[in-house]
C-alpha cells in the first residue's frame, strides 16, 4: 500500500509560544520535495517563507533535511 502524501509535520518552538515551524513533503512522480514555513500557532497561517528543497530519493530524508532549514535559518531552538 502506497503512503498518502504531502506529509506534514510541525514543531514547536521552545523560545516562541506564538509560532510553529511546518515542514511539508510533497511527493512527485518517484522524487520527493520539501516546503519549509513558520506558522502562526492559532490559524495555521503562513507568517514566514523559509524555503523549499527539490529532488529528494528518499521522503525520510526530504523531511530531515527540513528539519535542518527550519534549524539553521530560523534559528529557533526546537
Amino acid at each position: 500500500m502506497r503512503e498518502a502524501f504531502p506529509w506534514e509535520k510541525l514543531v514547536e518552538f521552545t523560545n516562541d509560544p506564538y509560532f510553529l515551524g511546518r515542514i511539508v513533503v510533497h511527493q512527485v512522480k518517484d522524487r520527493f520535495h520539501v516546503e519549509v514555513d513558520v506558522v502562526s500557532k492559532e490559524s495555521y497561517k503562513i507568517f514566514r517563507h523559509v524555503g523549499t528543497l527539490y529532488d529528494f530519493e528518499d521522503a525520510s530524508d526530504a523531511l530531515e533535511m527540513g528539519y535542518r532549514e527550519l534549524r539553521l535559518k530560523v534559528g529557533a531552538s526546537t
